[in-house]
């Protein structure tokens, strides 16, 4: 009786197994060859310097020829300007940019204004802000002219959102419910106070338009009045008085003669 036959287990041969391990190495090798150049630093741009841009002139071309009405100018304060100043007194402040008409400087930057404080008032207990009221005035020309300024911001108060003054009412509302005495807190805290440093832009804006004549001559135009339908007419005639003059007598009239009676018939 044959006994069944065992399969045949096939054996590696040692040359295979260098081999394998060879091949192996190459791919790792092949792999740690590989990771520095997948990993290459991206180069980062350098950043170039911000360029100076020069200020242009308030006319937005040296060739126009006419700054018209109510047109921006802006003001550099040198000054501060505080809601502790006196009411009358002055702060000193230059323009910004230059006025340039027809390529001619009208005022250059630099050119002095006086800003005057009308109205001044500190901040109080309560949380009563300060406040200041000023008030531009004209732009005295190199030449001796001047050039009418409107304050359009002529209230400052310290900026302050909606949202923030009811944030803080909110807050003020809250605290007096669950802190005890925290209505006396707010209730003798201070405001707060109004400070523009030096360096503070300021708005202005012109009243008269400015331009050059034909002749060169610099000429400020203000604007003709406004005329409503509420105005007061001129009448083309002297109206009567409302009153009697002084020294003005009346002529006594001369008695008409009476009829005489005639017989009848």
């Amino acid at each position: 009786m044959q006994q069944p036959q065992q399969p045949a287990i096939k054996r590696k041969k040692p040359a295979d197994s260098v081999r394998n391990l060879a091949v192996a190495a190459v791919f790792a090798a092949a792999a740690v060859g590989a990771a520095p150049q997948t990993a290459r630093a991206i180069p980062v741009p350098t950043p170039e310097p911000a360029r100076r841009i020069p200020a242009t002139s308030p006319t937005g071309t040296p060739n126009s020829t006419i700054l018209p009405l109510d047109s921006s100018l802006f003001f550099v304060l040198d000054e501060t300007i505080s809601s502790a100043a006196t009411p009358g007194s002055r702060v000193r402040a230059h323009l910004r940019d230059p006025i340039v008409l027809t390529g001619r400087t009208v005022a250059p930057a630099g050119t002095p204004v006086e800003i005057e404080i009308t109205q001044a008032s500190r901040a109080h207990m309560g949380n009563e802000d300060g406040s200041v009221d000023i008030y531009f005035e004209a732009l005295t020309l190199p030449g001796g002219k001047r050039i009418p300024l409107i304050t359009p911001t002529a209230h400052i108060d310290p900026h302050m959102s909606v949202g923030q003054y009811n944030t803080r009412a909110v807050t003020d509302t809250v605290g007096d419910i669950f802190i005890p005495g925290h209505y006396i807190y707010h209730m003798l805290r201070k405001g707060h106070e109004v400070a523009l440093g030096p360096g503070t832009v300021l708005r202005a804006r012109t009243a008269a338009s400015i331009s050059v004549a034909s002749g060169g001559a610099l000429v400020i135009a203000t604007p003709q009045p406004f005329v409503t339908v509420r105005d007061t007419p001129h009448p083309a005639f002297v109206p009567a008085p409302l009153y009697t003059p002084p020294g003005f007598h009346m002529a006594t009239p001369k008695p008409s003669p009476s009829p005489h009676p005639t017989s009848t018939p």
